[in-house]
């Protein structure tokens, strides 16, 4: 669970030297806004240019007549268009991911190192995605009125399996876990949490500079894979009390059983978008599907209608966004806050952290009110600074 999304804010009065580096954040940070905000949105129109041109079922049409009936064409159709969707994304995740990080001096990546990494994303996504589609479009097919709540079901059981998958199979993809070589430090963070009574399979530390300045920590994993990994960024520049806060941060997420929450609150969250899915994509299909070459008799059950269920289940998420952030803000982040303060009794540590942080990441104070409900499902980094120095006033009396 990361601790920062990438465009957190923070006040710059405090954490940056000098106004022309606390400008430079607020720069950095509105073109963060600005891509996400792109990227929704070169996603809603290639899946509506995939409708109106005819290519989801063209490519649809073509994959039947290279697959055996008894596989039908849902993985080949997912596989062709995994990659023509990458494709289309490159130059915007490349202006994203390595210009912008390149020109804030965020990046330590090379025009090689980049692009293999993006293709190896690419590969996981090839190897996940088919037989995922697979699996979810056969629900359709076969429960076309009920598809919805059960997919919504079994959201708990595959993020779980994931949740193990992800630290053991993906991750390693992409850098290097080892065990903590600060022994010390290691001994220190396992007895943190041994104290209220987590067990933590082992505490390692993963090459983070090897694609980026910034810095990070977190937990992953469930049982045997339960572990606390941090970057080597935040090693080589945050002292041991630092360290240790911003572990029990994470700690206090295992402590209060947030994953858990978590998943009933995503759980949620898919069953309403699943359902509004549902019922507005059959007037849709109704109305334009045979403009758009999808199968009268198959409806939301034709793979061909894909972009236009990715569509309307984008909409319904934006519906559901503010929301899940602000619970997520107050009653899973805020209190892992207070637990660490709690815990280690480190306020000043917990400042200097949250600024250290802000400083690495290149984050910026006090979003407007809109972007603080559509992008943060953490407290701002400046309500974070505000409430850790309450704490150290109000534990020294002040």
């Amino acid at each position: 669970m990361k601790l920062f999304i990438a465009t957190c804010f923070t006040a710059g009065g405090d954490v940056y030297p000098d106004e022309v580096s606390h400008e430079r954040a607020l720069r950095y940070s509105r073109i963060r806004q600005w891509l996400v905000l792109a990227g929704m949105i070169w996603s809603g129109a290639m899946s509506v240019v995939a409708l109106v041109t005819g290519l989801s079922a063209g490519v649809r049409s073509q994959s039947r007549r290279l697959v055996p009936p008894t596989f039908g064409p849902t993985m080949p159709y997912t596989l062709v268009v995994s990659l023509l969707s990458f494709v289309a994304s490159l130059p915007l995740a490349y202006f994203g991911g390595f210009v912008v990080e390149h020109r804030y001096r965020l990046s330590n990546q090379n025009h090689q190192a980049w692009i293999v990494e993006e293709l190896k994303g690419l590969a996981v996504g090839l190897v996940i995605s088919p037989p995922l589609v697979q699996g979810v479009y056969w629900i359709i097919q076969h429960y076309p009125r009920r598809w919805w709540a059960i997919l919504s079901a079994l959201t708990i059981p595959f993020t779980v399996i994931l949740a193990n998958l992800v630290p053991v199979l993906i991750l390693p993809l992409f850098n290097k876990f080892e065990p903590l070589r600060d022994r010390g430090l290691a001994k220190r963070i396992k007895g943190l949490a041994a104290a209220q009574g987590v067990r933590v399979s082992n505490v390692m530390q993963m090459n983070m500079s090897k694609q980026t300045k910034k810095a990070n920590a977190f937990f992953t994993g469930f049982g045997k894979t339960k572990r606390i990994v941090l970057g080597d960024t935040l090693l080589d520049e945050f002292s041991a009390d630092e360290v240790e806060v911003v572990l029990a941060h994470e700690l206090g997420h295992q402590v209060h059983r947030d994953i858990w929450k978590l998943i009933g609150l995503g759980t949620l969250t898919t069953t309403a978008i699943s359902y509004l899915t549902h019922r507005a994509s059959e007037p849709l299909l109704r109305r334009f599907g045979a403009r758009w070459g999808i199968d009268a008799d198959g409806g939301a059950g034709d793979i061909a209608a894909l972009p236009a269920l990715a569509l309307v289940a984008g909409g319904a998420s934006l519906v559901f966004l503010p929301l899940q952030n602000a619970l997520t803000r107050h009653l899973i982040e805020h209190p892992a806050d207070r637990f660490a303060l709690d815990l280690t009794g480190k306020g000043d540590a917990f400042v200097r952290a949250m600024e250290k942080l802000g400083r690495m990441n290149l984050s910026n104070p006090t979003p407007s009110t809109l972007i603080k409900w559509l992008m943060y499902d953490h407290p701002t980094l400046q309500e974070r600074i505000d409430f850790g120095r309450r704490y150290v006033s109000e534990r020294n009396g002040q």
